[in-house]
């Protein structure tokens, strides 16, 4: 499967689109810090696993984003009044009102994120993300406050970043030894052939720092090497071994099964319009 048209890979870009997006216009909150205040503002009785859980963040990073909530202002920890044990999160005096400025920022990231789709097309992406990131497995939908925040439900930044939480966890379960982004590379390098490590990332959709990071793991395990380049001895190219060409052969039916896992809460034909809608998404960082 072309990584054009793998939902793995366009849900990786349609997220890099939304961090993108959101990092140039909001520098006072994460997109996840801000996932987290709704889900505190949001629902009763929210302690640091609650939260994790609605704002579909791992314990470890529930665990700093709180923190750091605390840290800068946004957030308390108060006692539970009929279990000292537990630590309840409410918002500080005056945060309602602060997030509900960043709120109408947020608001516009998501908009630009839908830009490419029409009208009709977006109310059908955005029901069609939510089966795909599997939100009803959520339980997001009993949003009590619902003024100056976003409707985790229907939050495409929100969305697309769950259900590329559900393609990791479906990929980890079929192809353990080999990640996402590792593969993505590999993939890349199989395409283009000994190329240098700026254009293997490009082609891979990887920053640098992250495919410097993946060549030196892949390098280590004997999957790819390095080699100065024929026309150039300045340059270093990166090329596959052959045990890693039999790996990428291996995993081409673990590899697209997973893809139709994502994929699998959708009809056929609706798996190809959501796929194109996609794309439109993803690739939109082309003309940003």
């Amino acid at each position: 499967m072309s990584p054009a048209a793998a939902p793995g890979h366009l849900l990786r870009l349609a997220q890099q689109v939304h961090t993108e997006l959101w990092g140039s216009r909001i520098d006072s909150l994460t997109g996840p810090q801000y996932a987290t205040l709704v889900a505190i503002a949001g629902w009763d009785d929210v302690d640091q696993r609650r939260a994790g859980q609605l704002a579909s963040l791992d314990k470890s990073t529930v665990a700093a984003v709180v923190s750091r909530l605390v840290g800068k202002g946004w957030v308390r920890r108060v006692r539970h009044p009929d279990d000292g044990r537990r630590r309840l999160l409410t918002l500080t005096s005056g945060s309602l009102d602060r997030l509900a400025e960043v709120t109408e920022v947020a608001r516009s990231v998501q908009q630009d994120i839908l830009a490419p789709l029409s009208h009709s097309g977006r109310r059908e992406f955005i029901e069609r993300l939510g089966r795909v990131a599997r939100i009803e497995e959520a339980d997001v939908a009993g949003q009590q406050y619902e003024d100056g925040v976003l409707l985790m439900r229907t939050t495409p930044g929100y969305l697309i970043r769950r259900a590329q939480q559900v393609h990791t966890a479906l990929w980890s379960a079929v192809v353990p030894d080999v990640t996402g982004p590792q593969y993505a590379l590999l993939a890349a390098v199989a395409q283009l052939g000994a190329a240098d490590q700026s254009r293997i990332g490009e082609a891979a959709s990887l920053d640098t720092s992250s495919t410097a990071d993946i060549v030196a793991r892949l390098s280590a395990q004997g999957w790819v090497a390095k080699e100065t380049a024929a026309n150039d001895r300045r340059r270093t190219q990166v090329r596959l071994t052959a045990p890693a060409r039999t790996a990428l052969h291996a995993l081409a039916e673990p590899v697209k099964a997973v893809q139709s896992d994502v994929l699998a809460p959708l009809g056929p034909d609706e798996q190809a319009v959501f796929i194109s809608h996609l794309q439109q998404v993803a690739f939109a960082r082309r003309h940003m």
